[in-house]
């Protein structure tokens, strides 16, 4: 296993600029699949089926091409089939949407696999629930024969755990974690009067100032994802409960709007703009100084311009004495399809594959996918290694940040908020705090729309 394994360094220089998407894939958020078929009488609630574990019973998993690179899924099923009486047969998504035949095929009874990865947690956990896509993996994690089967759940990371979980069960099995978090490059952040990453929103405006001065062909500052990466961090940063009553995030809140404001400001005197647009592609290419983003933005720039280039740090916050609710994060998860026809097989499978006695999987996530998700991970394969050190700082944040609301109010939320922030940050246009308000109730006043006209 070991002459299959890469590191994360090679595995990284091994992807281009233009084959950036593929390295983010395993660490930065998608778009929620949400499934475009109406629901039918089959699909719909309906409980998990649960035939008996059959010795030798074939698996069939169903792996994302990205996230087979990521986790060495090709090399896990082949050790595992070394070994185990239920040979796995590991498949990667035909062409179209994937969630979509998945569905069908549960309806037409013909379904050919038992499990998927990965699904984006907590985001798409509700849709894929309601929908009859998944099932609960509790009683086939409490079924389990694998060798120390019992050890992978209480080894989550307890906010993680919170995380792929819907109505007091279980529903994904966690490889990898992306949580939001700084990244720069120390040349001009060295220049700026800092040997350690900006901390606070007032260091990240100092920081931005003086290589705007000192570095006039470079963005000072920009983020990877909006509002993902600047106001909803901001809010995370600097609010206990992110979220409100409804389980919306609370764009209305006092720590919202002077995030908005710190925005303005940065936008007005040039030192961030007020769009995203390929913000992340400029990134890579050099072109910006400091970046909230996806957590993997250090290490991809290091693969560009060298290891001691660039670093990852954690968010940043309104001051030193709290990180309040920490960092948006967001969990791949390998999960369990409904009408599986070898559920105890497909879970038995991920406990081995993401368990503490997996060593090559352990290893692969910490060196190549990042973050990994489990307590006995971290002990083995990332503590006390100095390459390392950014991963364990972004997991303190995550063990202690608050989990997005397993809801379906995320796509909404993001999609709905963005429109309104770019034009409070477009400095031809007027800006106040009352406009601002303003546009954060029209906002919310449309995600509250269209909500209610969900189905679920």
């Amino acid at each position: 296993m070991s002459g299959k394994k890469v590191s994360r360094r090679s595995f990284l220089q091994g992807v281009s600029l233009a084959g950036a998407a593929a390295v983010l894939a395993a660490c930065a958020p998608k778009a929620t699949e949400v499934p475009q078929a109406e629901p039918t009488k089959e699909t719909v609630a309906e409980e998990p089926t649960a035939p008996p574990a059959v010795e030798g019973a074939p698996i069939a998993f169903l792996c994302r091409t990205d996230i087979k690179g990521a986790y060495a899924a090709d090399v896990a099923v082949e050790e595992w089939n070394k070994s185990m009486s239920s040979q796995i047969t590991l498949d990667e998504p035909p062409e179209g949407d994937i969630v979509t035949k998945i569905q069908a095929a549960q309806a037409a009874g013909d379904l050919v696999w038992d499990g998927y990865a990965v699904m984006e947690t907590p985001w798409a956990t509700v849709e894929w629930v309601k929908r009859g896509i998944i099932s609960p993996l509790d009683d086939f994690i409490a079924s389990s024969t694998v060798a120390n089967a019992d050890k992978v759940v209480p080894g989550i990371i307890p906010t993680i755990k919170e995380s792929v979980s819907y109505e007091g069960k279980q529903y994904g099995i966690p490889g990898n974690v992306g949580s939001v978090a700084l990244a720069w490059f120390w040349e001009p952040l060295r220049a700026a009067g800092y040997e350690k990453q900006p901390e606070t929103w007032d260091e990240v405006y100092d920081a931005a100032k003086k290589i705007k001065e000192l570095y006039p062909d470079l963005t000072p500052f920009s983020t990877a994802n909006m509002p993902l990466c600047d106001l909803f961090t901001m809010i995370w940063s600097a609010k206990d409960e992110p979220y409100d009553a409804d389980g919306i995030i609370d764009i209305r809140s006092d720590e919202s709007l002077n995030a908005i404001e710190w925005m303005r400001k940065m936008a007005e005197e040039e030192l961030m703009p007020g769009t995203d647009v390929d913000q992340f592609g400029n990134w890579l290419k050099g072109g910006i100084a400091i970046i909230s983003s996806f957590d993997v933005a250090g290490t991809m720039a290091q693969q560009t311009f060298g290891m001691e280039a660039a670093d990852t740090g954690i968010s940043f916050f309104p001051s030193t004495d709290s990180t309040h609710g920490g960092t948006p994060f967001w969990i791949n998860s390998s999960v369990l399809l409904n009408k599986s026809k070898n559920p105890q097989g497909m879970v038995d499978f991920f406990l081995w594959w993401f368990g503490p006695d997996n060593k090559t999987t352990g290893k692969q996530i910490a060196e190549v996918a990042a973050k990994p998700c489990y307590s006995y991970t971290y002990d083995e394969f990332v503590k006390g290694k100095p390459e390392f050190e950014w991963e364990q700082k972004g997991i303190d944040l995550v063990a202690k940040s608050k989990w997005f609301p397993v809801n379906t109010s995320w796509t909404l939320t993001h999609g709905k908020t963005k429109a309104h922030l770019e034009r409070l940050l477009d400095i031809s246009q007027d800006f106040s705090r009352d406009i601002a308000i303003s546009e954060m109730q029209a906002s919310y006043d449309e995600i509250q729309t269209e909500l209610s006209l969900q189905k679920f």
